[in-house]
């Protein structure tokens, strides 16, 4: 007999996409029929009214106030009844067979988590075909993500993180883990956390093709917004310091990190810059109800930055800029002056004129015969001083704004280092 399935569901400003996720969770195939638990994360939109009548069957638990995806999450598990757990972003559309894919690869003895096969609304392009992680700067990235569906991810293997957009596990595991860690506020990395520490356990994490579905990707904050960018390398950070010994933070994570920024855009390496001096004041505890409310908060103000909106940084919004301490132009001078000297840099021939052509002509012939077979190969040869000069120049200056960027930024990452593990510090003592 299959076990018991509590899908959990969590809502935040989620009305356009519940239609069609709940005519598709309507339709799995599953027996016993599957408990479904939705936690509102306090929307302002219809969310609510729209479970009560697309989902009447469902557990409905509206929250006063956002919980963030973990806590959320964690709230629903505490009123699930269900064997087997499952994640479930609401901004999917399920397989009929989806549940029974998660459930089958779960039977599997070594099997602690399992996550599904995930592609475009379209069903023809993948975004999910299990997690990746890069060493040392901890980047997550999706295996297959990108590419046409022609089949090439058929085969069910152990990875190193699933995402939590459709994630299932056994309740014996969840409670032996302590669930999601709602610290990951308001989301990202919180999957990945998850996994690592049920890997830590000896349990595998698989990814499970024959569990389909389709995604509207990064629907709450916007993919690649200032939003996204906040909340991403906030929790990327935390990550790092929960996970990696002290020496492998400094010696590793803080110079790739540094790396990483000098050749990212300029709203990814604006954000991380809050992020960084913004640091985890809290070491790893969950952050108070006024350190969440000023994330949350900081996120509106910079999902205001669109992904039109990176290469054009004066164009950001005077809130975000504040926020940001986004630099002008105005504040360095170099730039103009290295315009000034290419634009100087060649020499040109002053040609003589007068009103009076007879006059003009005599003096030009004039020039031809007593100074310009001499002076001309000298002004050539200037000209060729000057450009190579000015290049140079140019040359070096690239090297010390990249030198100058590199210390800063890594001073930057490892200010925020230290300042995690004083707090990490006062936290133990």
């Amino acid at each position: 007999m299959n076990p018991s399935v509590s899908i959990i569901i969590v809502t935040y400003n989620s009305a356009p996409y519940l239609a069609a996720c709940s005519a598709a969770l309507q339709a799995v195939r599953y027996t016993p029929t599957p408990q479904i638990v939705v936690v509102d994360n306090a929307s302002a939109d219809s969310s609510v009214t729209l479970v009560r009548q697309l989902l009447p069957e469902a557990l409905l638990l509206p929250q006063a106030t956002n919980l963030g995806f973990g806590g959320g999450v964690q709230c629903g598990v505490a009123a699930s009844r269900g064997e087997v757990l499952v994640l479930l972003n609401p901004d999917t559309i399920v397989d009929p067979a989806w549940l029974t894919g998660l459930v089958a690869q779960l039977a599997e003895p070594r099997c602690g988590i399992v996550g599904s096969k995930i592609v475009d609304l379209r069903g023809q392009t993948l975004l999910h075909a299990g997690g990746l992680i890069s060493r040392p700067d901890l980047l997550a990235s999706h295996r297959g993500n990108g590419e046409l569906d022609r089949g090439q991810y058929a085969t069910a293997l152990a990875v190193p993180f699933v995402t939590g957009a459709s994630l299932a596990l056994r309740r014996a595991v969840w409670d032996q883990l302590g669930g999601l860690d709602p610290g990951f506020f308001p989301g990202y990395f919180e999957d990945v956390d998850l996994c690592w520490r049920a890997q830590a356990l000896g349990l595998e994490c698989w990814y499970a093709p024959q569990s389909l579905l389709r995604h509207h990707e990064t629907t709450t904050t916007g993919k690649f917004s200032g939003a996204f960018y906040y909340y991403h390398h906030l929790n990327r950070l935390r990550l790092a310091c929960k996970h990696l010994p002290w020496l492998a933070l400094w010696n590793d994570f803080g110079p790739a990190e540094a790396l990483r920024l000098r050749q990212a855009s300029a709203l990814d390496r604006a954000v991380a810059g809050l992020v960084y001096r913004q640091a985890l004041p809290h070491g790893l505890a969950l952050p108070d109800a006024a350190t969440q409310a000023t994330i949350l908060q900081r996120g509106r103000t910079l999902a205001t930055i669109g992904a039109q909106l990176q290469t054009q940084p004066d164009a950001w919004p005077a809130d975000a800029q504040t926020l940001l301490g986004h630099p002008t132009a105005a504040e360095s001078r170099l730039p103009a002056l290295l315009a000034e000297a290419a634009a100087e840099a060649v020499l040109a021939e002053h040609h003589f004129r007068s009103p009076r052509p007879l006059i003009a002509a005599l003096r030009r012939a004039w020039n031809n015969v007593a100074t310009r077979w001499y002076v001309l190969p000298l002004l050539h040869q200037q000209t060729r001083f000057n450009l190579a000069a000015q290049r140079s120049i140019e040359q070096v200056q690239v090297r010390i704004d990249q030198q100058v960027q590199q210390a800063l930024l890594e001073t930057q990452v490892r200010q925020a280092l230290l300042c995690y593990q004083m707090a990490l510090h006062q936290t133990e003592v």
